[in-house]
């Protein structure tokens, strides 16, 4: 949202009665939208995910957490309150590189490396340069040219929006294609996926209009487990995020003597589903393991 209000902001027409340089105006806003673009975690979790899923590993909800610092032993604030330092993008795209080494794809981890730049980074952010005429002037850091190849502190504006542009172009195409996914679940409006074999667990996924927010699962002892993130904020009923990065369900009391069709089903008993929120009609589980529509 931000980014787009950025976008929305340096397409206006600037008078130069109250904008003297329109034009380094809005590069000045073109910077930090690039620096907020290479900051954000979601890009980075995105990639690491997808290579971590081509390499055969399991999907991480935090898979940059192991490069968080250790919290201090011998500090007297419990370790859960300790702040910690996140890992910087430049930590994070040394993970993608490996990661993308891993999954035989090690043009993704040149890529990240290739659209950003830290000196540029760290200049804007900590108000250490100018703009000057044609140019951007580091006021301490140097930058090695990818035009010149030499080392300088002169950053000619053709060739830093180059550069940017690389880099909005890079992180906008994940981007896109995560909301493409996301939007082609909508035809799963209302409906039920018997997804686990064991259980019998049924999932149901959510929706605010056309835009997925999360999940319900239903098991046949009418536990209920909930993971949804709207406007309104985010909730995560009877889950578990275990240490590896994983989500798993609490799937309510086991049955003291199963029957065939479930752990959590009693022998002689029938499976009974939670209704669904604010509808009231309970799932079922079908007999041929398919999706079907429910309301």
């Amino acid at each position: 949202m931000f980014m787009e209000d950025l976008k929305r902001v340096w397409s206006l027409d600037l008078s130069p009665d109250v904008f003297p340089q329109p034009t380094h105006t809005r590069l000045r806003l073109y910077l930090i939208c690039y620096c907020h673009m290479t900051e954000m975690d979601f890009p980075y979790e995105l990639m690491a995910n997808l290579l971590r899923l081509r390499s055969g590993m399991k999907y991480c909800i935090s898979p940059f957490a192991h490069l968080y610092p250790a919290p201090k032993k011998n500090s007297k604030t419990p370790s859960f309150l300790q702040p910690r330092r996140p890992p910087s993008p430049e930590t994070k795209i040394r993970e993608i590189e490996k990661l993308s080494e891993k999954a035989g794809l090690p043009e993704v981890g040149r890529a990240v490396r290739g659209v950003y730049d830290g000196t540029i980074r760290n200049a804007v952010f900590h108000s250490d340069y100018v703009l000057h005429g044609d140019s951007m002037r580091l006021l301490s850091a140097y930058r090695k040219s990818k035009r010149d190849n030499v080392m300088t502190k002169i950053v000619k504006l053709d060739e830093l929006m180059e550069s940017m542009n690389d880099a909005f172009a890079f992180f906008s195409a994940p981007l896109m294609l995560y909301n493409r996914a996301k939007s082609s679940f909508k035809g799963f409006h209302n409906s039920i996926l018997p997804f686990d074999w064991h259980y019998k667990g049924l999932l149901e996924l959510t929706f605010e209009g056309n835009d997925l927010t999360g999940f319900r699962t239903y098991w046949p002892n009418e536990s209920l487990s909930v993971y949804a993130r709207t406007n309104e904020g985010c909730t995560a009923q009877n889950l578990t995020f275990e240490a590896d990065g994983g989500i798993n369900f609490m799937v309510g009391l086991h049955a003291s003597a199963r029957g065939p069709f479930s752990p959590l089903v009693e022998n002689g008993a029938q499976p009974i589903y939670a209704p669904v929120p604010g509808i009231g009609v309970r799932p079922h589980c079908p007999e041929d393991l398919k999706p079907y529509v429910l309301y």
